[in-house]
């Protein structure tokens, strides 16, 4: 389920690239240079971009990807699949066949490889192509990118398109580098936390895991002690409690977890769990900014948020003129979701890297285990 959907699912990443003065232009040439084109029957892939609108329009001539401030489109990807166990019972035949046609002669290896790769090619061609697809919106002036989706295999696919057509490298938006996005490289904290993880170290993700189960279990900590109250940089205030879903796990071995699914069992087996020095690794939040009302959930690696449902539409579009009105509310409603997990990942920051975290925070989460 990707962004559009009611319940969205999407993998965030942040995009350093200045936006210069002809982008828009640049974009668009961009975009039609990769898009979809129908391949050739015999290949298993083919993928390219399409309209944010319209999967199966490819045109780009009415420049539906330029939205406000946001770059908006999908990558689809079209693959060819023949079942193993079908190709294995045809290749066996086709080598009877040569074998026939041979004087009853083995074939060799290398004719062992042509014959399948031809097996192959005309399976292929007999097959249907099903299609995938993968949205794709970017902030422009904001920076941020995301990506419909949490297959590393289509994310590798829609980074490779963009990098060869759109000259574009979306770094990922992971616990680390989202915290030295918010914390001044010039201050203090910055440093520490650098003491703390190597942003340079090629095992960084890994590595700096930890903070992700720190966050979500302080958000459980802050949520009991504080009420939830989360201040926003606006002066506007937001509110942040655990929902119904809670999964807890060892920061250095996750394999054994204790999932918690109703607010009156979890709240006993997630404390005993936290006595036995697990931490939150997967949370269900509950958002609330004035009459605004959200839910998501979010893993210790902090990259992705999955099942996120905004408030409900008033109305569905009626007419394609109504198309960028919505996509412009479900933004709005993701930049307010954004802004509250800004806010409260920087509170939670302001502490870890301060002196209260040994002497109010620790003691804190150990009473409320016990």
């Amino acid at each position: 389920m990707g962004i559009q959907s009611a319940s969205a699912t999407f993998t965030r990443f942040f995009v350093s690239d200045p936006v210069k003065r002809d982008f828009w232009r640049f974009a668009n040439q961009g975009l039609q240079s990769g898009a979809f084109r129908q391949g050739a029957e015999d290949r298993a892939e083919t993928a390219g971009f399409a309209s944010w609108d319209d999967l199966f329009d490819p045109s780009f001539a009415d420049d539906s990807h330029h939205k406000a401030e946001y770059l908006a489109f999908q990558f689809r990807v079209d693959r060819r699949k023949v079942p193993s166990l079908f190709l294995k019972q045809e290749f066996k035949a086709a080598v009877q066949r040569f074998r026939d046609e041979n004087g009853g002669r083995w074939p060799s290896r290398q004719e062992k490889q042509k014959v399948r790769e031809d097996l192959l090619d005309g399976l292929l061609a007999r097959s249907l192509p099903q299609p995938s697809a993968c949205e794709v919106v970017w902030n422009t002036r904001k920076g941020w990118l995301l990506l419909g989706t949490r297959s590393r295999r289509m994310t590798e696919a829609v980074h490779g398109h963009m990098e060869s057509h759109l000259r574009m490298h979306p770094l990922p938006c992971y616990h680390l580098r989202w915290a030295l996005r918010l914390l001044d490289a010039a201050a203090p904290e910055a440093a520490l936390l650098n003491s703390l993880v190597s942003p340079e170290s090629a095992q960084a993700r890994e590595e700096g895991r930890f903070l992700g189960y720190e966050f979500l279990t302080w958000l459980w900590f802050t949520s009991e002690g504080h009420g939830g109250k989360l201040a926003l940089e606006d002066g506007r205030q937001a509110e942040i409690h655990p929902g119904e879903r809670m999964v807890l796990s060892r920061p250095d071995d996750g394999r054994e977890r204790v999932v918690c699914l109703s607010p009156a069992v979890s709240l006993h087996e997630a404390r005993t769990a936290l006595q036995r020095g697990k931490m939150v690794e997967e949370l269900q939040l509950c958002l609330r900014v004035g009459e605004s009302e959200y839910s998501l959930r979010l893993d210790a690696d902090l990259g992705s948020v999955r099942s996120l449902r905004t408030p409900r539409r008033l109305r569905e579009p009626s007419e394609e003129d109504d198309a960028d009105g919505f996509f412009l509310e479900k933004m709005f409603f993701l930049e307010e979701v954004f802004e509250c997990l800004d806010a409260a990942y920087r509170a939670f920051l302001a502490q870890r890297l301060s002196k209260a975290w040994e002497t109010r925070v620790r003691p804190g989460l150990a009473k409320m285990a016990g």
